[in-house]
This record gives C-alpha cells, structure tokens and sequence, in this order.
C-alpha cells in the first residue's frame, strides 16, 4: 500500500511537473502562429498598397497633366515656362514611383548616374530649344498667319503629324548606320529608368523634333494646340522610359507603355521594334509592334556596346558620330 501510494505520488509528481511545460510549449505555439499571421496580414497589406500605386500612378499622372492645361489656359500662364516646370515634375514623379514599384531594382539609379544624366537633361532641353527656333524660322516664311481649324482638331492632328515624324526619324535612326552613331548613345545604358531618358545626343534630339514638327507648320497650327501636345509628349516620352511596375493592359494596342519601351531597348533587335512613345498607330501600320501579354526582354542595351563611347564621356559621346568608324 505504501509503495502504491508513492507511486501515485510520485505519478502525480511528474503529471503536475509536465504540465507547465506543456501549456508554455503551446503559448509558444500560439506566439508563432501569431507573428506567422501578422507577418501575412503586413505582406498582404504592402502587396495591396504595391497594387494600388501601380494602378493609380498612369491616371493620377494624366489627371495632373490635364489640371496643369486646364490651369494654364484659365489664368493665361506663359506656355514656355509651364513645359518647362511639367517636365521638371514628371521627372521627380516618376522617379518617386520608381522607388516605390520598380520593374527591376537593379535598374534604379545611382546619384552618380543622377548628375550625369542632369547634365545630359540640359543637352537634350537645348537641343529642344534649338529645333524649336529652327521651326519658327521657317513657319514665318511659310506657315499661314492665323489658324484656320478648331482647337480639338488641331490637337488631334497635332499628334498624329508630331508622332509620324518622330517614328520616321527614330526608326532611321535605328536602321541608318550613320543616324544610329548618334542614337546609339541612347541605347549603350544596360538598363532604362527616367533619368537615362535623357542621354541622346543634342543632333539626335534637334532631327527628331525638327522632323516631328516641321508638318505643323504648313497647316498652321496655333501655339495652343502645340502647348497642349508638348504636355502630352512629355508625359509620355519620360513614362514610356520609367522603371516602374505599371501595366496597361489592353491600352498598350493603342497608346506607348514602359512595357513596350522595354522592348524598344531590347538586345534582341527581333524584338526591338515600337519606335512610337506617344500612339501605337505607326509601329501597327508599318510593322513594328511585336508586344504581347507577359512579353519582356531578357537584356537591355545593344550587343557591343564598346563600340560606343560610355555615357559619362559626354564629350567623347558628342564627337563620336563625327570620328571614322573603326
């Protein structure tokens, strides 16, 4: 009885004893499984904030493009100076979106490649400035001294001409060894964000804008209308060219996206069509557009870039076209 009695004892001993244990073993239990739901719930609220930005950040830029439009004709602001600070914004915009949903972290910019392509922005702003003055030159011999369509159908017309032009001679500019000499400055980064939009040559931007627009000027088109389409190719020139993770699904038949742009800038020259950043229509028409859902380009850069001087050897990028082929 004794013994049986002990046993019992000590029975109860270890029962008691285990107890404890167990209930902390499964506090241990419930404390993971509730970090383990936290760290889901955060996941889940960061892919949905991820998801948002994505969808939000194309509209919300349109809807700022157009406020600025709408503002500037309303209160009669000079169109110079509000080109000028839209496209300083839309720089910073999207350069913020790009840290917030890149496509390709490893395409985001260094602060050196920052003050580079800083430098390259003024290049490409003068070159603007510069096909602009020859423009005017020419539409005060030629072009008709007061517009002679509604302001809607101007704009339309507007962008149809700008963006054959701009297709023509960025197309040549691929296809014609000589043009592409000063192209392929554009094309020798490995990687493509909103800074590096800015890395042409001052002849390649002069060619291009000189040739986009020179159409305009045998129909007269006001400076309203130019305004309004100089808004909109900026929005689109420097989005198209964006590390951001913004897809546009059925709107890429119609209307250029960094998805395509990606494409553009392709090793793969089979794939390296889409030469519009503004409407699709042209790279339709002439064969060009190779996009499709889930379609992305395995590098980006051209397959010798020794062949060309490095972006930051601006000076040597400038003389490059003009030096003998090796």
């Amino acid at each position: 009885m004794t013994d049986m009695f002990n046993n019992e004892q000590v029975m109860s001993a270890e029962s008691s004893a285990a107890t404890p244990v167990a209930y902390v073993s499964s506090l241990g239990v419930a404390n993971d499984s509730s970090v383990d739901l936290t760290q889901q719930s955060n996941s889940l609220q960061t892919n949905n904030l991820q998801k948002t930005l994505e969808w939000m950040c194309y509209p919300l830029l349109w809807l700022i493009a157009s406020t600025a439009v709408w503002a500037t004709f309303t209160y009669e602001l000079e169109f110079g100076l509000v080109n000028v600070l839209f496209l300083f914004f839309v720089i910073a915009y999207l350069a913020l979106f790009e840290r917030l949903i890149p496509y390709d972290v490893t395409w985001q910019a260094t602060k050196k490649e920052w003050l580079r392509d800083g430098a390259y922005l003024f290049i490409t702003m003068m070159g603007g400035a510069l096909s602009i003055a020859a423009i005017f030159a020419v539409a005060s011999l030629v072009s008709p001294k007061t517009p002679s369509l509604p302001l809607g159908l101007e704009i339309v017309l507007a962008i149809l001409f700008i963006s054959f032009g701009s297709y023509v001679f960025h197309r040549l500019g691929h296809d014609w060894p000589w043009l592409w000499r000063f192209h392929g400055i554009h094309h020798a980064e490995a990687k493509v964000n909103v800074g590096n939009n800015s890395v042409n040559h001052i002849f390649d931007v002069w060619g291009r804008r000189f040739v986009a627009q020179l159409p305009l000027i045998f129909i007269g088109i006001s400076q309203e209308s130019l305004f309004v389409v100089s808004i909109f190719n900026t929005l689109q020139g420097y989005f198209v060219h964006a590390n951001i993770n913004v897809r546009l699904g059925r709107l890429n038949y119609f209307i250029g996206s960094p998805e395509q742009h990606r494409l553009h800038h392709s090793v793969d020259i089979k794939e390296a069509g889409h030469f519009c950043v503004d409407v699709t229509l042209w790279d339709w028409l002439f064969g060009s557009y190779f996009w499709r859902k889930g379609r992305k380009p395995d590098a980006v850069g051209i397959k010798n870039p020794a062949r060309f001087p490095p972006p930051e050897a601006i000076l040597k990028c400038f003389i490059h076209p003009f030096k003998k082929p090796k």
